[in-house]
């Protein structure tokens, strides 16, 4: 049996405003295995993001544990969770969260730069992950001076150009007409069909179904899988 890349165990969450407690995710059980390709589904409020953000380690479980390929990394201090994030899991965000300032290909090298990779090779990296993703003559072109689909693909290949082990995606075509969103999906299919694993967030039932298991969210709890 596959050991999980990333496995929850009785993870709840509860977020706390003033005096009230407000529960995001109530004892969630699942493991994510090295090629899997997992979409969340579910209304708003139902949990989808709080999820996200635990399997990608940018939030802590108020109870329950995290597994990493086996390892407990629930109570990890910060800067070996910040380290484990940055060398093992990619973010592809609805709003693209690019940096104005910055042309695409220096957009696509921050995360090499946080790692500490010399200029010469995150140059190349992130101009060869550009041109795979069909973006090689818009390496100096700024966020404005791209379309909706050209910033999400500059966005994609920020979050593979460290060879993240797990991708995240969150309403990644939330933000783009339906042509261009499909386009962003067969660009999911194909990372995934070369063993890239991916967890997605959507409200789409067209993204959705590119995934190889759904699952829905009600209420912070998992209440279907289908496959």
């Amino acid at each position: 049996m596959s050991t999980a890349l990333v496995e929850l165990q009785g993870v709840t969450k509860i977020y706390r405003l003033g005096e009230v407690e407000v529960p995001a995710l109530r004892g969630v059980d699942l493991s994510v295995l090295p090629g899997d390709f997992l979409a969340l589904m579910g209304p708003s409020g139902s949990g989808k993001s709080t999820l996200l953000h635990v399997l990608g380690l940018l939030d802590r479980p108020t109870a329950g544990r995290v597994l990493w390929e086996g390892a407990d990394v629930t109570r990890l201090n910060g800067g070996k969770l910040a380290e484990l994030r940055g060398r093992r899991i990619g973010f592809v965000f609805q709003m693209f969260n690019l940096v104005p300032n910055l042309t695409a290909l220096e957009n696509v090298e921050l995360p090499l730069v946080f790692l500490g990779v010399p200029a010469r090779e995150r140059r190349r990296k992130a101009r060869e992950i550009l041109e795979r993703l069909g973006l090689g003559d818009r390496l100096r072109h700024r966020p404005n001076q791209l379309s909706g689909g050209q910033q999400q693909r500059v966005a994609l290949a920020r979050a593979l150009v460290t060879d993240p082990a797990l991708l995240i995606a969150d309403e990644p075509t939330g933000n783009l007409d339906s042509a261009t969103g499909r386009e962003i999906l067969a660009l999911f299919v194909e990372l995934n069909g070369q063993g890239r694993t991916i967890v997605l967030a959507t409200h789409d039932p067209e993204a959705a179904a590119v995934a190889k298991v759904r699952l829905r969210l009600r209420d912070g709890r998992i209440t279907e899988v289908e496959r």
